[in-house]
């Protein structure tokens, strides 16, 4: 019977409230989601005229990359987290190596073959970014610091 008793009484304190000597933290800027979200928005700097042979210049390299199927480096000119389709249904990848083990599954060969073969003077410029062919690749000048003193070239979107 005191077993019992002891038992009881253990797990009422157990289970009652506790005293707490931490104050309670609270974080008012920050709104609770179900999925993971960057801390940073993403900034993009205008693409003024001095900034177009630099836009050339990093397409013919994704170009070159993909024909040259260095996956990889095609795969870390992308600002993550990004999202394409995979066998049917949207898959949001956060890390170079996710995309690079789909990326056969992103893009069919016909894609590759239009990305290939699209020429530097057809690429359409925009305040939303840099648009490739028909729109299956999208780049952007992105901000690498808050005050954007620095920016470079990341592929935005994928439209497979």
């Amino acid at each position: 019977m005191k077993k019992a008793l002891l038992l009881i009484i253990l797990l009422l304190a157990a289970c009652g409230p506790r005293p707490s000597s931490l104050p309670a933290v609270e974080f008012p800027d920050q709104i609770s989601t179900m999925v993971p979200t960057p801390t940073l928005a993403v900034l993009t700097k205008p693409i003024e005229e001095h900034d177009v042979e630099e836009a050339y210049a990093f397409f013919y390299e994704m170009k070159n990359l993909v024909a040259l199927g260095e996956y990889e480096h095609f795969a870390e000119e992308i600002r993550y987290p990004i999202t394409a389709t995979v066998d049917g249904q949207p898959k949001t990848f956060i890390f170079v190596a996710e995309f690079e083990a789909d990326f056969e599954k992103i893009f069919d060969e016909q894609t590759l073959l239009t990305l290939i073969s699209t020429d530097e003077s057809e690429l359409t410029f925009t305040p939303q970014g840099i648009r490739v062919a028909d729109g299956i690749l999208w780049f952007d000048l992105i901000c690498m610091d808050p005050a954007c003193e620095e920016a470079e070239y990341l592929i935005t979107e994928v439209n497979n």
